[in-house]
């Protein structure tokens, strides 16, 4: 504590970052803190000159140089200068309450050329907690390994929403559907986005969010799920290949957080596993997995689908050959990415449908790219 100490900051309600510098004498003063995602710092070696990664969703990342004791800060390098060339979107930290009355956050990504005289859909992202993504510079791409880009949707016209989730043990999904309630509903209460076109995915662990929560609420008109748990029992029961392990322990107490075995509380198990709530689904939803995926068994998606096909539910599946928990080949994320979209486009945007939404669902159930 004798020497000058560089430390890390984050605003946990805004989402502003960088760093400040502990002095012995001086205490804590500001180096560069600001509302963008700082990061990498590097200290010269004889001089008190940093460098730094700056960026912002709407700004490609640049290194900016910068003295201890001057004020200004000067710009080394901007990546993609072409982007003034384009329309681009921008993103806010909203705020909204669960249901035990808990302020959460979430990120929210307006559409590329945003006209505040028009409601648009509205796309909403899961997984645990993602505000901290505020401030990622996402590059546009449709190779994604999970079907999802957000600046591949704002640039197409949607509202994107990452929201925080936080948990109430041994109602691990029902949380879930209390807190991404209510930050849509926060959303729709600026009059920005139409609350009859809300699209909700999700992977992985996000996939059984999304899975849960179309069990439990009527708010979104489609949904898409991939590599996700369906069957809570089932899942308990299942080793997990990739990493060599039971996966009891992650429902017990990690993810799935039901604090307590199968047999100590059945009726959570069971109220939070969405195969055993299918016949309360109302949203049509597209369910993808990889064939060889190791880590969530490919049999809990067709486990879902087959639930509501039997309960004559709108729902899609699609399989992929010789691809593990996210898709690798770049054939396969482009089938992905691109179905994905034209499912919200036709469910959200009432856009004319692909001939592979309006097929057979016996012929279309196991789909290949």
């Amino acid at each position: 504590m004798k020497e000058k100490n560089i430390l890390e900051a984050y605003d946990t309600k805004k989402g502003s970052s960088g760093y400040f510098i502990l002095h012995p004498e001086k205490g804590l003063q500001p180096l560069l803190f600001a509302d963008a995602r700082i990061s990498n710092i590097r200290k010269a070696a004889n001089r008190d000159s940093y460098c730094f990664e700056f960026e912002r969703f709407d700004k490609s990342a640049s290194l900016l140089l910068k003295s201890e004791n001057a004020p200004e800060t000067k710009t080394v390098i901007q990546t993609n200068a072409q982007q003034k060339n384009f329309y681009w979107g921008h993103s806010e930290m909203i705020h909204f309450e669960n249901a035990q009355k808990d302020t959460l956050n979430a990120a929210l990504f307006y559409p590329a050329n945003y006209n505040p005289q028009f409601k648009y859909p509205l796309i909403v992202y899961i997984y645990e907690k993602l505000s901290y993504k505020l401030h990622n510079y996402v590059i546009p791409s449709i190779h994604s390994t999970q079907g999802f880009n957000i600046t591949h949707l704002t640039s197409k016209g949607y509202f994107v929403l990452l929201p925080d989730i936080y948990y109430e043990k041994g109602d691990t999904g029902i949380s879930a559907v209390q807190c991404v309630e209510g930050a849509v509903k926060n959303v729709i209460e600026k009059g920005i986005a139409d609350p009859s076109k809300v699209g909700i995915m999700g992977h992985s662990f996000g996939a059984y969010e999304t899975n849960i929560i179309i069990t439990k609420s009527s708010m979104f008109a489609a949904a898409v799920s991939g590599a996700g748990v369906s069957d809570n029992i089932r899942g308990y029961f299942t080793v997990n290949s990739e990493f060599n392990n039971a996966e009891i322990w992650r429902f017990e107490n990690q993810q799935y957080r039901m604090n307590g075995s199968f047999y100590e509380d059945k009726e959570s198990y069971l109220r939070n596993s969405p195969v055993f709530n299918a016949d309360k689904v109302n949203t049509p939803i597209l369910i993808w997995t990889g064939k060889n995926d190791n880590n969530v068994k490919p049999e809990q998606s067709t486990a879902f689908f087959l639930a509501l096909r039997r309960l004559n539910k709108k729902s899609i599946m699609l399989q992929y050959p010789n691809e593990g928990h996210t898709l690798l080949s770049l054939n396969a994320q482009e089938d992905l990415n691109s179905k994905v979209m034209e499912w919200f486009d036709y469910y959200l945007k009432g856009e004319y449908p692909k001939e592979w939404l309006t097929s057979s669902s016996e012929k279309k159930s196991n789909l290949n790219p």
